[in-house]
């Protein structure tokens, strides 16, 4: 392997060599070149451990904030100013000693980081010797062929991350078709980067209502929706569905876990108003009923004219001579000539004609 990579170098020198070639060559040289560029291995870092090391740095940043805040409260200065009558005292001389080694140990960590970002390897001379001769022979400054190959479809943000269950439509398919996902949405609050789920096991094309959920639930106050796994167990590997960032890059990325106990936060989110006026709009909606085979099927047509009101019977006089009603039957009641007297019932004989 050595001997390859030493007589790859070696190719590569002679070629720098030679005199800038016509413009006949240039095109030659430069698919060498190119060629070169391809075959020759390129090394990639461990993403695995520096996501470990950088939350692990987020984790510091943290721990370096609440000795500085110690630091604070026990009056023995300030970041910026030190107070010079508190040095002798020893509370002060060990949470000062702290701080030192807390940043120590932070530069520890990200030395780390850069060293798993860069693989261990050393520069590679050959593949930086190869892009050198392309900048001197002008390769990127080449006409370039049209692509006749067809445009890639219009894609939703975040649907290529959960490949492949999108189809060349670019439509969801497979796992998608019941509405279900691997994703967990969070919303976080920019002011302290506080943070609360708002959807499970869902997917990426529910991001955009959510991000309006997490507005609706934070009035006011600067919001960003992000997403993760749910097999995820790291708050700080969440990633921003506006950025694409992780959280633990975020400036105010866990600052919320460094107010002191009983302060009130900067910024606060009314869900009790959003869960009411939720409520509200459920009870007061009219939600037709879908599962009904009968269609009502309003069509424009001639306005119904009104009834007219009816007017009030008129009433008659009345004259009993006129009457034609004819009367069939005996006449059950006695005439009205005598009456009884009811003052004397127990005269004996018939009763007097009352007067």
């Amino acid at each position: 392997m050595p001997y390859r990579r030493s007589l790859a170098l070696l190719s590569v020198m002679v070629l720098a060599t030679l005199p800038v070639p016509a413009v006949s060559h240039a095109s030659m040289i430069c698919d060498r070149l190119r060629a070169s560029l391809v075959s020759e291995p390129e090394v990639v870092g461990d993403t695995a451990a520096m996501r470990r090391f950088s939350s692990a740095i987020a984790r510091q940043n943290f721990e370096i904030r609440k000795a500085r805040q110690r630091f604070f409260d026990e009056r023995c200065g300030s970041p910026s100013v030190t107070d010079y009558t508190a040095t002798n005292r020893p509370e002060c001389t060990a949470l000062s000693a702290d701080i030192k080694r807390l940043e120590a140990e932070k530069q520890q960590l990200a030395d780390r980081r850069d060293a798993a970002r860069s693989g261990g390897a050393q520069r590679n001379e050959v593949r930086q010797k190869i892009i050198e001769m392309m900048d001197a022979n002008r390769c990127d400054e080449e006409p370039v062929e049209a692509d006749v190959t067809p445009a890639d479809p219009p894609r939703t943000p975040y649907l290529d991350m959960v490949a492949p269950r999108v189809g060349t439509d670019g439509f969801p398919t497979g796992g998608w078709q019941n509405g279900a996902g691997d994703l967990q949405t969070l919303c976080v609050r920019s002011c302290d980067g506080a943070f609360f789920p708002i959807s499970s096991n869902t997917t990426p094309l529910t991001f955009r209502r959510d991000a309006e959920l997490c507005r609706q639930m934070c009035p006011g106050i600067e919001t960003e929706l992000y997403f993760r796994s749910v097999t995820e167990p790291e708050s700080g590997e969440m990633i921003s569905t506006v950025t694409g960032r992780p959280y633990r890059q975020s400036p105010t990325a866990f600052s919320y876990q460094s107010r002191r106990k009983g302060e009130q936060p900067s910024c606060t989110c009314n869900l009790t108003d959003f869960y009411r006026k939720m409520k509200e709009q459920a009870t007061g909606a009219n939600v037709p009923d879908y599962g009904s085979s009968v269609i009502d099927l309003k069509t424009a047509g001639k306005p119904v004219p009104r009834q007219a009101q009816p007017s009030a019977p008129v009433e008659r006089p009345y004259d009993p001579a006129e009457k034609k009603v004819r009367r069939v039957g005996p006449v059950f009641l006695p005439s009205e000539t005598s009456g009884i007297d009811l003052r004397h019932p127990a005269l004996s004989g018939p009763q007097p004609v009352q007067q």
